[in-house]
């Protein structure tokens, strides 16, 4: 029987090799970080947008007005 490093080995290994592949594919193609982060930006943009818009009806609700 093989023992517990032993055994461990190959999942060291391949965490190691799937750390490996993820930098490189993000050294070959960076677009995709950016495009990431783009989306971010994007989606608390209008996170931001619909906050404020909604703080807009609220306060400029006549009298009375129910939703």
């Amino acid at each position: 029987m093989k023992t517990l490093r032993k055994q461990g080995g190959w999942y060291n290994g391949l965490i190691m090799f799937a750390i490996v592949l993820a930098i490189v594919v993000f050294a070959a193609q960076p677009w995709i970080l950016l495009a990431l982060l783009a989306t971010l930006g994007v989606v608390y943009a209008l996170q931001m947008i619909s906050q404020g818009v909604e703080h807009w009806r609220h306060r400029h609700d006549p009298p009375g007005h129910a939703h």
